[in-house]
C-alpha cells in the first residue's frame, strides 16, 4: 500500500478561492489584450471641460480657500486674487453667469483689500475705468443706451456729494461716469439720447450720509448704494441683450470680448461700493 506523504493533503478551500480568482484575472487579462483598439485621444477629448466650466470651476476652487478661515492667511490672499481674475473670466466665458462672475468679481476684489492690509500689503486704490480705448463693444445698442443712463445718474448723483464735500466721492468720479456714459452712447450710435443729465436730487439730499438701498433694504453709506445701483443696473442690462449667447465657440469671439470689458467696468463699480462700506455678504450682493 502506498503511503501518502504528510505535505500532499488536499487543497484547503481558501488556497481553491485564491487559485480561481488568480484564474479569472489571467483570463480577463488575457480577453483585453484582444478587445478593440483604443481611439487615441478619444476619452481625453470627451472629459475636456470647456472655458466655461473650466473658469467656473476654478473660481469656486480658489473662492474656497479665499472663505476658509482655518487656511493660513497667505494662501487665501493668494487664492483670492486668482479667485478675482477666475469669476471675471466666468463673466466672459459663460453668459449665462455673467452677473454672478462679475460680482463675485468684485466680492473677491474687496477680500483680496482686506486681506493685504492685514499683512501689510499695500494696494492701489479703488479707481472705476472708463472705455476710453473700447472702439466697439457687441452689444444691442438698446442695452448699451441702459448702461449710458445707470452711468449717467451716477455720474450726477456723485456729483451732487462731490459739491457736499464727501470726504469719499471726488469730481473726477463724476467725470468718469459721466464720460463712460458719453462713451457708451456713443457705441451704441442711437440718435435717442434718454438720459436726464439731470435727476431728482431730493432723496439723495435728505440722505447724504447713509441711505436705504431700495433693493435689499439694508442701510449703507450713500456713495456705496450709488456705485452698487449703478453695477446692477448694467449687469441687468447686458443679461437682457437681444443678442446675448450661449457659450459658444470661437465664432463668438467679439461678443466674449465685449463681456469680458463690460464685466471689469462693472466689477469696478461693484468694488468700490463694497470698499465705501456696501455689505458684503451674499444675501446683500445676489438675489
Amino acid at each position: 500500500m502506498q503511503t501518502r506523504h504528510p505535505f500532499h493533503r488536499s487543497a484547503s478551500p481558501l488556497t481553491r478561492r485564491a487559485c480561481a480568482i488568480a484564474t479569472i484575472l489571467a483570463l480577463a487579462m488575457g480577453a483585453s489584450a484582444c478587445s478593440t483598439p483604443r481611439v487615441a485621444g478619444r476619452a481625453e477629448s470627451e472629459r475636456r471641460l470647456s472655458a466655461c466650466e473650466s473658469a467656473y470651476l476654478s473660481a469656486s476652487s480658489n473662492s474656497d480657500r479665499m472663505n476658509d478661515t482655518s487656511t493660513h492667511i497667505v494662501e487665501r490672499y493668494l487664492s483670492a486674487r486668482q479667485a478675482s481674475y477666475d469669476w471675471i473670466e466666468t463673466a466672459t466665458q459663460c453668459s449665462a453667469r455673467f452677473g454672478e462672475g462679475t460680482m463675485r468679481g468684485a466680492q473677491a476684489r474687496h477680500i483680496v483689500r482686506t486681506l493685504a492690509t492685514r499683512l501689510g500689503i499695500a494696494v492701489d486704490p479703488v479707481t472705476p475705468s472708463r472705455l476710453d480705448d473700447v472702439s466697439s463693444l457687441d452689444l444691442d445698442d438698446d442695452s448699451l443706451s441702459t448702461m449710458a443712463e445707470a452711468e449717467d445718474a451716477a455720474g450726477f448723483a456723485t456729483e451732487i456729494l462731490a459739491a457736499r464735500s464727501d470726504d469719499n466721492v471726488s469730481l473726477d468720479l463724476s467725470d468718469r461716469h459721466k464720460t463712460t456714459s458719453q462713451r457708451l452712447i456713443s457705441l451704441a450710435g442711437n440718435d435717442d439720447d434718454h438720459r436726464d443729465k439731470v435727476y431728482d436730487a431730493a432723496t439723495l439730499l435728505a440722505n447724504p450720509d447713509t441711505m436705504v438701498d431700495g433693493a435689499t433694504g439694508l442701510k449703507a453709506p450713500t456713495g456705496a448704494v450709488i456705485e452698487m445701483n449703478c453695477a446692477r443696473s448694467e449687469i441687468s442690462a447686458v443679461a437682457a441683450s437681444s443678442n446675448a449667447t450661449g457659450e459658444g465657440t470661437s465664432s463668438n469671439a467679439s461678443r466674449k470680448a465685449s463681456l469680458g470689458t463690460l464685466a471689469a467696468l462693472i466689477a469696478d463699480r461693484a468694488e468700490l461700493a463694497l470698499y465705501w462700506g456696501y455689505p458684503a455678504f451674499d444675501e446683500a450682493l445676489f438675489d
